[in-house]
């Protein structure tokens, strides 16, 4: 199955994880909903609270660190298939999700809602589905550097800063950059021996500090980083020139989890995360997520993106671990 975000036309290494989950309302009269979530904690923390607002339900949650989004909650849940805790995973990227559904440990989630959220957004088998992505981005300094004079194309970037490409988003973009072997390859090799950062917001920093001129990030951290008053701009290069070739969206994701203790919780938290007002929030919220409801998206023009890159997530899931293996070859010859 083929994702296309057409926003605008359309609508192991080890981590600290808290053996305790984390609650975010002290209301101990009410059944819990239990959530593994690799968002950002302030923007997590603002979710849970409207959710429980809205319906009366806490929520205890369990996030990860910034240094290795997603991978470690990924394999948190693999190993606890037998003796789930978790009802529900909110991912703030999409392979590690589409992982989880292959290896059964995600449940299919059929709500009205579910039922019709878009087929390009959805698992065919129910058991996951995208919302409000963020997109990848070059992050520069005006100051240094005049956009008229950046590079196009993806593959232009060898001396741009990157994350550790075993996690997170960056993980997700090197795997779609397997379609490409020849352009990926000669990039990587264009990076050997440079340092690899610990994530996103690492990148933008050190293109703030000047130890970079470019850095290979999301639109989350460079929005947060001009917040902050830093001369930070993005840039969205090309991955080829033909049609659908543009700028990749990786989505958030959600899925419930298989045998989970509460199901139905479970299942309206899914159709909560799938709202419009969670939409906005996340459009309005420091990491400026892109709505991919129409009528949302309406409202918030300048989050638009246009043409962005036609990808089989799928694809690129099965290609992940060899095309990995490939890229830290390259990078650390």
């Amino acid at each position: 199955m083929k994702m296309t975000p057409k926003v605008s036309s359309n609508f192991f290494v080890p981590i600290l994880l808290s053996s305790l989950l984390i609650g975010c309302s002290s209301n101990t009269d009410n059944i819990t909903v239990t959530v593994y979530v690799s968002a950002d904690e302030h923007i997590a923390r603002e979710v849970f609270a409207l959710f429980t607002e809205k319906t009366g339900i806490d929520v205890a949650w369990v996030g990860d660190t910034e240094a290795s989004k997603t991978t470690a909650l990924v394999q948190r849940l693999i190993r606890e298939l037998e003796r789930p805790i978790a009802d529900v995973f909110w991912s703030s990227e999409i392979l590690g999700t589409i992982q989880l559904a292959r290896e059964h440990v995600l449940s299919p989630c059929a709500t009205p809602t579910t039922l019709e959220w878009p087929t390009q957004y959805r698992d065919s088998d129910m058991k996951w589905f995208a919302f409000s992505p963020r997109a990848r981005v070059i992050a520069f300094n005006p100051n240094v550097v005049q956009e008229e004079d950046l590079p196009r194309m993806w593959w232009e970037y060898g001396e741009a800063a990157m994350a550790d490409p075993r996690f997170g988003t960056t993980r997700t973009h090197i795997s779609v950059m397997a379609k490409y072997p020849e352009k990926s390859r000669a990039l990587f090799q264009s990076m050997k021996g440079r340092p690899l950062l610990g994530g996103n917001a690492a990148t933008v920093q050190a293109v703030i500090d000047g130890t970079a001129l470019y850095a290979m990030t999301d639109t989350d951290d460079v929005h947060s980083a001009k917040d902050r008053g830093n001369p930070i701009a993005m840039f969205m290069p090309r991955h080829h020139d033909g049609l659908g070739g543009g700028t990749l969206l990786i989505p958030n994701t959600v899925g419930v989890v298989q045998g989970c203790a509460h199901p139905k919780l479970a299942e309206q938290f899914v159709d909560f995360l799938l709202s419009d007002e969670v939409a906005t929030v996340l459009a309005l919220s420091a990491s400026h997520n892109i709505p991919l409801q129409p009528e949302v998206a309406k409202q918030f023009p300048n989050l638009v993106v246009d043409d962005p890159l036609v990808v089989d997530f799928y694809e690129a899931e099965l290609e992940s671990d060899s095309h990995l293996t490939v890229v830290m070859n390259e990078l650390m010859q």
